[in-house]
């Protein structure tokens, strides 16, 4: 099986199939990984989303970029979703249908 690996800036690549989430924070964005580290960039999230977005990742909220597959609950009371690493994410109201669409096919 073929890995894929993206280029996320500063010479750094990674498997997208290791990244649990990516959160934005101004012009930067922290990765966090399976094994628990994480990873800040000086690359946008908007940058980071378009090559993201072919692995199964959902932009829930303008600071937070999911992958699918790493989605343990989501709770349509509070619009939050945990996450495997135990992140909590907000989901925007306006996020939250295409959402659950999302994960119907998953």
């Amino acid at each position: 099986m073929k890995t894929h690996n993206i280029h996320i800036g500063g010479g750094q690549r990674v498997n997208p199939e290791e990244v649990i989430l990516l959160q934005a924070n101004v012009n930067y964005t922290v990765l966090f990984f399976t094994n628990g580290k994480k990873a800040v960039v000086a690359t946008t999230l908007k940058l980071l989303e378009s090559l993201f977005l072919p692995f199964d990742f959902f932009r829930t909220h303008k600071s937070y970029l999911v992958n699918l597959k790493c989605i343990q609950t989501f709770s349509e009371a509070t619009n939050t979703i945990q996450m495997t690493d135990n992140h909590t994410v907000t989901v925007s109201r306006r996020k939250r249908l295409k959402l659950k669409e999302e994960l119907s096919f998953i």
